[in-house]
């Protein structure tokens, strides 16, 4: 018999889960060393590693004997944060550790799971990996489910990738239909102090059957290399959970720097969270403002962004702001076609993200000068209209156009005719409605063939419309 056929059939059908963070691969690929790279793509604490020296040097002095895998200190810490009960709690490996430790403790062949969708992709994975059946529900709908039947409910708060975060209230109705059905629902808070903390149920979960919160130490403290993080579920089915947990899933330098973490937290949250405030909006404001691209609301650290009407797909836009030494996520393993998800990091690092998408328009510019009008450059003239493009009229009705946008966008600069109008959204954007210069074949052909001989955007300005104003 051949090996294979001795192996679980869940085991061979799976696939694993993609996940952002991949700054070794990416190195790989772009040629540029990591610390030439800025990760967009895992959603992090802007304001990094809170100063970890002293928990470190105290881990190396205990490395020659096994952790005690009570975990009593990390514990109590972990209780402590959240005003419940050492009982309560489970350590682990980080999240996806944990929920490998709930999917193996209730999930059997043949039970039906609930998990919404777009979503953290670990729950599937885990889930069908000990044999459930998976229903999918849109994300939104997600209150309104009834939980008979099911053996599990999956719920990320606040959503990867979408960053949206539900009210307590509103979870708890849910969780309180999840107790009466003897249904269990996991409550995934991996980035709820990043969001709002008070939006938490993991004290419910403590003293509630069928009720699990997880908690990760990863997001909120900017440690993914140590992998630390914890459950919280009521004292009986948390005894059960530590029992079947892997020994020692804790080493000595996570342990140490976790319980330093929980009990020396006091003003960090409050600091990441204006920060993170600050910077989204700053963030969502400048994608705003670059056609193609829309934002979505963010409750969180990390905005997903719709870029169907983008010039490019979400798979060669991540290529191309690699090259640029960014690396974004591409959210098609989410299921979501042409959709990106980036991360809210400082200022200067945000400034470089919005930089970087700059550059790739003008770097697509020069390409699509090259490939779909050097036909017309070649007759010594810029096609006058594109009236046969698929996105036409792209900017407005009855507006020909030569390129398929303007690699000058936005340029803010009155003399065009432009100006800036209210969006329908809030806010304010750089509308190009008044301006005909970049339309006019002779002033287009000039910003082409400068393009083509890979001229900088802001000397191509000055040569082909400084004039012109």
């Amino acid at each position: 018999m051949p090996l294979i056929d001795r192996i679980r059939r869940q085991v061979v059908e799976l696939t694993p889960c993609v996940h952002g963070a991949r700054v070794a691969e990416s190195s790989e690929g772009s040629g540029k060393s990591p610390d030439e790279l800025i990760d967009f793509s895992v959603n992090l604490n802007p304001l990094g590693a809170p100063e970890l020296t002293k928990p470190l040097a105290a881990a190396l002095k205990t490395i020659d004997n096994y952790p005690d895998n009570r975990y009593p200190g990390f514990r109590k810490a972990a209780a402590d944060s959240l005003d419940v009960k050492p009982e309560n709690i489970v350590p682990g490996n980080g999240s996806s550790e944990l929920i490998r430790l709930f999917a193996e403790a209730v999930i059997e062949p043949g039970d039906k799971v609930i998990i919404p969708f777009p979503t953290f992709s670990e729950y599937e994975f885990q889930c069908r990996l000990s044999g459930a059946n998976i229903e999918s529900v849109d994300y939104s709908d997600i209150m309104n489910i009834k939980p008979n039947g099911a053996k599990a409910i999956f719920l990320c708060n606040p959503n990867n990738p979408t960053g949206s975060l539900i009210r307590k209230e509103e979870i708890l109705e849910l969780a309180q239909k999840c107790i009466a059905s003897e249904t269990f629902l996991f409550v995934d808070e991996a980035f709820i102090e990043l969001s709002d903390p008070k939006e938490s149920v993991a004290k419910f979960a403590a003293s509630n059957d069928f009720v699990v919160v997880l908690r990760s130490l990863t997001k909120i403290y900017a440690v993914p290399g140590l992998r630390i993080g914890f459950a919280v579920a009521r004292g009986e089915f948390a005894r059960i959970l530590n029992n079947i947990r892997i020994p020692w899933s804790l080493n000595s330098a996570a342990l140490a720097v976790g319980e330093h973490l929980l009990k020396s937290r006091r003003g960090y949250t409050e600091r990441t969270l204006d920060i993170v405030r600050k910077e989204r909006e700053w963030l969502s404001s400048r994608l705003s403002a670059i056609r193609g691209i829309k934002p979505y609301p963010s409750d969180t650290n990390f905005i997903l962004a719709d870029i169907r009407d983008f010039f490019i797909s979400s798979t060669e836009l991540t290529e191309m702001m690699l090259k640029q030494g960014i690396i974004i996520r591409d959210c098609t393993s989410f299921g979501l076609k042409d959709h990106i998800r980036v991360a809210v990091r400082k200022r200067h690092e945000n400034r470089k993200l919005i930089k970087a998408l700059s550059n790739v328009i003008s770097e697509w510019g020069s390409q699509l000068a090259d490939k779909e009008i050097g036909r017309a450059l070649e007759k010594g003239v810029a096609a006058r209209s594109r009236v046969d493009c698929e996105y036409y009229p792209c900017h407005f009705e009855g507006q020909d156009c030569t390129f398929c946008f303007c690699p000058f966008y936005p340029c803010e600069d009155r003399r065009t005719g432009g100006k800036t109008i209210p969006k329908s959204t809030g806010g304010t954007v750089w509308s190009c409605i008044g301006c005909r210069l970049i339309h006019d074949g002779v002033i287009a052909e000039k910003v082409l063939k400068r393009l083509m001989k890979n001229k900088k955007i802001k000397d191509v300005w000055t040569l082909a419309m400084e004039h012109e104003l």
